[in-house]
């Protein structure tokens, strides 16, 4: 006969039927003929899972940030040892900006031939000369 596994009482992560998801559940009971855990969630709704669908609630906390006393991952870019880093108080253009400079304004007229001439002194109201 299997041993249980978690305790009355015990806080522990249940999996929400039919998802994925782990929600924080305080073990109410255990059935050892259906091997069962009643467990109620915090809203209050009170279910009963399979002991798979049940986790210990320290996998699911995340390590404390004073763990750690390295630094963040960073990007490295490779220089070559001419480069030197330059820094600047004002704020570089962003790559938009560059490429806008880099944009030419097109200005398209019609050309002026015998078909569209009388068109063009309509258009702008004025007399044929």
């Amino acid at each position: 006969m299997p041993s249980v596994k978690y305790q009355k009482g015990e806080l522990v992560m249940g999996r929400w039927p039919g998802s994925n998801l782990y929600y924080q559940v305080k073990v109410l009971s255990f059935d050892v003929k259906e091997q069962l855990y009643t467990v109620i969630y915090k809203d209050g709704t009170e279910l009963e899972l399979k002991e798979q669908d049940i986790k210990s609630i320290a996998g699911f906390q995340s390590p404390s940030r004073s763990r750690s006393r390295s630094p963040g991952r960073r990007r490295y870019v490779s220089r070559s040892p001419a480069r030197t880093a330059r820094r600047s108080s004002s704020r570089s253009p962003s790559r938009r900006d560059a490429k806008l400079k880099d944009t030419l304004e097109v200005r398209l007229t019609p050309l002026a031939t015998e078909n569209n001439k009388g068109l063009n002194k309509e258009e702008n109201n004025t007399p044929a000369a």
